[in-house]
């Protein structure tokens, strides 16, 4: 049996993809409802059959003639750009169409940390990221931090490590690449990797501290497992629980990498998700 957890709580997520669709059926099954944006009538489609009542929206376009009114919380998961963030524009366009807004989520990503040279940094560790993407990130933050105070309500950002789950993990790689995986090698490098579920769950945990009245006792929180590990041992581990060969392993000087794939060598470090666990009483999955 279901259980509300007040009467009326409204979701909508600013770019429905990967994560949001864990995060949807989590909220649905405690009596919310959820909207989502999408650019796809398709897609639209595919919402509305989940119970989700699909936005036709995309970024940099007119704001469609929704009913916004019972909107009450907002998780926001689209990527800034060097314009700045196209959903808090979104946002503004639509936010006198919602009076009972009382919350934003933003999915950010440990990207605005920097590089630490392996070490183990937490949520107030200085943001250093000299990145193209992770400087975006960093802007797009503090013009939510802003607008949350300017409008007095919470913006609670969670700052993702590399996304895992069904459909996107090591064996799903090693499928598709067939004969061409490697293992790219960097000494000293590890990536810091979240579950989706994960991710669904705590932002579940935090929305519905904030429908009862007693949100987080902060405002950022870094999204991580226990494990940072080298991106090499993830992939040798797959194909041992594949069955298959080792990929060749390929120094990072020889990978010939894309800009976008060496970007993700060019930072180093371990994140802490202490503060999740204390704050949210949570166990990772």
């Amino acid at each position: 049996m279901t259980t509300n957890i007040t009467d009326q709580h409204h979701l909508l997520c600013l770019g429905f993809g990967y994560t949001a669709s864990y995060v949807a059926p989590l909220v649905q099954e405690q009596g919310w409802l959820v909207s989502g944006t999408t650019r796809a009538s398709d897609k639209a489609a595919s919402l509305r059959d989940k119970g989700i009542n699909p936005v036709l929206w995309a970024e940099g376009s007119e704001a469609p003639e929704t009913d916004f009114s019972m909107v009450t919380d907002l998780l926001v998961s689209i990527s800034p750009n060097e314009s700045g963030c196209p959903a808090l524009d979104m946002l503004q366009r639509i936010r006198v169409r919602m009076p009972n807004l009382r919350s934003v989520i933003y999915f950010s990503s440990t990207g605005v940390c920097g590089d630490h040279q392996g070490s183990w940094i937490d949520e107030d560790t200085p943001r250093i990221s000299t990145l193209r993407r992770g400087r975006q990130r960093l802007k797009a933050e503090e013009a939510w931090q802003a607008f949350g105070k300017a409008e007095g309500i919470p913006v609670i950002i969670l700052r993702l490590s590399g996304i895992y789950g069904p459909g996107r993990n090591a064996f799903v790689m090693l499928k598709r690449q067939g004969t061409a995986a490697r293992r790219v090698f960097k000494e000293g490098q590890v990536f810091n990797r979240i579950h989706v579920a994960d991710i669904a769950a705590i932002t579940s945990l935090v929305l519905k501290r904030i429908a009862q009245g007693d949100p987080p006792p902060h405002d950022v929180y870094n999204l991580a497992d226990d494990e940072p590990a080298p991106p090499q041992d993830l992939i040798e581990y797959a194909a041992q629980q594949m069955g298959r060969p080792l990929p060749p392993m390929v120094p990072i000087e020889e990978a010939d990498l894309s800009e976008m794939a060496h970007s993700f060598y060019a930072e180093n470090k371990r994140i802490r998700n202490n503060r999740v666990k204390k704050d949210l009483d949570y166990s990772l999955v």
